[in-house]
């Protein structure tokens, strides 16, 4: 049995971003589901350039895999990230430069090998002055690490590659606001400190052939449908039709591998069981990213748990009661579309952040 909650704050988990690894606290990691918590932009970009000239799309995306190299390298004076930027990790810890500098260091003293695969990104693309980059960081805990506990522990010599998100705002080639996103549970499940270590290689969003053949996507018509479909989970409307879903969707994040329309139909309603009040933050969304056939977005989910709560079996073995508290979170999607409905999802779910707003101990 795992406790997740209120760790110490010396106490650190490791949560992981495409461009890099990033150490959390685990009472970090708790504060920021309070409800009373807002994660506040501490920037406004007005131009995409210091100079006022636009970058493209493919521009951005190639400072992206630029920033990725020097991370790889750890050449971190070519960081490309502008000297007053924000980084959002997870559902809401934010970060300085100089303190993302700082965590970086710490994740190469655990991982010396860590490497982003920003040569075979299993998506990349953009709009406007943002761009969303999907890939898989792969390395050898060779350095100590903190476990769930809080205890410094030696290295555990395991490999790791877990799916890693970022969404970056470019401002005349350098990272003006970045979203920095991993799944800690799943790492934790690679090291060992989590039971049911997942198998190496787990299905992803982007890397399956789907039925039909792909046409010319309206970018415009996708962004209007994805509202609707955040509107209909909004009501509890879970539905293949209201939520624009194709009936042959595979949806990543819930388990290991993908759920299919009648999986997630039932893990929607047992969430809407436990949060009664289940909210996606959508007018207006935080940022909507969307280019062909994929869109990104990023809001806030809030929800009151009120009724039995279903982990996955690897952090609770039985549903956990009600407690009356709140939890408030940056949340992402990513969705790709064909003909007005969504074929593929990826659904970034922060539980160590539910957890800790909740003060589950488990």
């Amino acid at each position: 049995m795992f406790i997740i909650a209120l760790i110490p704050l010396l106490a650190a988990v490791f949560d992981i971003a495409v461009s890099c690894f990033v150490a959390l606290s685990p009472y970090e990691i708790a504060q920021i589901g309070e409800p009373g918590m807002k994660v506040k932009r501490r920037v406004q970009v007005t131009s995409n350039s210091d100079d006022g000239k636009q970058w493209s799309v493919e521009q951005n995306t190639q400072q992206m895999q630029s920033t990725d190299d020097a991370f790889i390298g750890k050449d971190l004076p070519h960081f490309h990230h502008h000297a007053n930027a924000t980084m959002y990790v997870g559902s809401g810890v934010t970060r300085n430069l100089p303190e993302h500098l700082e965590d970086i260091k710490l994740l190469y003293a655990s991982f010396s090998d860590v490497v982003t695969h920003n040569r075979n990104y299993i998506v990349i693309y953009g709009e406007g002055d943002w761009t969303v980059a999907l890939t898989r960081a792969t390395g050898v805990n060779d350095g100590p690490i903190f476990g769930l506990d809080g205890g410094l522990l030696a290295p555990t010599f395991r490999a790791i590659n877990p799916t890693i998100m970022t969404i970056a705002h470019w401002n005349g080639g350098q990272m003006i606001e970045e979203y920095l996103w991993q799944d800690p549970v799943t790492m934790y499940r690679q090291l060992g400190f989590l039971p049911i270590r997942p198998a190496k290689n787990l299905p992803e969003i982007g890397q399956n052939p789907l039925p039909g053949k792909l046409g010319e996507e309206d970018p415009a018509a996708n962004k209007a449908k994805l509202m609707e479909s955040d509107n209909a989970f909004n009501a509890g409307k879970f539905d293949a039709q209201s939520l624009r879903l194709s009936p042959h969707v595979t949806v990543y994040g819930f388990d290991d591998e993908g759920s299919n329309l009648e999986g997630l139909l039932e893990q929607l309603k047992a969430l809407k069981t436990a949060f009664p009040d289940l909210q996606i933050g959508n007018k207006p969304y935080r940022q909507v990213i969307v280019q062909g056939e994929w869109t990104t977005t990023i809001a806030m989910l809030s929800g009151t748990h009120e009724g039995a709560l279903t982990l996955p079996v690897y952090l609770a073995a039985a549903p956990v009661a009600a407690t009356g508290r709140k939890f408030n979170l940056l949340h992402y999607t990513i969705c790709r579309w064909r003909d007005g409905q969504i074929v593929e999802m990826r659904v970034n779910i922060d539980w160590f952040g539910i957890i800790g707003a909740l003060g589950i101990s488990l």
